[in-house]
């Protein structure tokens, strides 16, 4: 049973029980085929947007944004059958992170955990963890310093939604899209920057924003929407094996 998106096993990596382990990498993303979005750091909003709809899911405290992989639960259209991702698009830091984790206490005092269903690990290959005197390898360290970022900017992009919640600027919406050939699709139940509300902001709102560095990220999310109808595309292609592509016309948020 999964208890975290993507991990299996989560398990608290400790320095004398894990000494030997090593880490041989994924020779691909196939661990990632089964999930159809991620959740996304607001860092990430600039490269991510040129490939996949950002979305806002939840509601008030619990309300994240995710890049959304797939139309189909279960099924990453970003993910071929060998197992590669999509040729130039961006990997989203969540799934770069993998087997690793990270955990936090009340104190903000942090663990650093692994997914021991990965089929990576082993003693005998791969990166070390540690040393022979069990101290941390340079390895370990990059992995440490990869997800102390990481926590860093989801606590970010924590505060970059409630300034979006306070300022009443996220609303309930519906993508209808639509393939040349006459399919339809429509994306509902997620949260997008209202553009009207966003358009009445007063100056001082404008510049809050600014000053935090959203304001940017407000774009960047709103450009992504557009991608919804190459997703699509990619959807029929895959479910009707179609070589087929065509121009794309402008998914209709509502």
């Amino acid at each position: 049973m999964k208890t975290l998106l993507l991990y299996d096993e989560i398990t608290l990596l400790n320095r004398e029980r894990h000494r030997n382990l090593r880490l041989q990498p994924a020779s691909s993303f196939s661990f990632a085929a089964g999930t159809h979005y991620v959740p996304l750091a607001a860092q990430e909003f600039y490269q991510a947007a040129r490939d996949y709809p950002i979305l806002f899911v939840g509601e008030g405290e619990t309300m994240a944004p995710l890049a959304l992989l797939g139309l189909e639960e279960g099924v990453n259209l970003h993910i071929d059958e060998q197992g590669a991702w999509t040729q130039g698009a961006y990997v989203p830091a969540f799934i770069r992170r993998y087997p690793f984790v990270l955990a936090t206490n009340a104190e903000d005092r942090f663990s650093v955990c692994f997914d021991a269903g990965f089929e990576g690990w082993n003693e005998e290959e791969g990166q070390p963890l540690f040393d022979g005197d069990g101290k941390n390898t340079a390895f370990l360290d990059e992995v440490i310093e990869f997800l102390k970022g990481f926590t860093g900017e989801m606590n970010r992009t924590d505060d970059f939604v409630k300034t979006l919640n306070d300022m009443d600027l996220l609303s309930r919406k519906t993508l209808n899209l639509k393939h040349p050939e006459g399919a339809t699709y429509r994306i509902d139940d997620f949260h997008a920057v209202d553009e009207e509300k966003f358009a009445q902001l007063d100056d001082k709102q404008v510049l809050e924003l600014n000053q935090k560095g959203y304001l940017g990220l407000v774009y960047a999310h709103l450009i992504s929407l557009g991608s919804a109808n190459r997703l699509f595309d990619s959807h029929l292609k895959r479910r009707q094996g179609s070589p087929k592509t065509h121009p794309e016309p402008e998914p209709e948020l509502h």
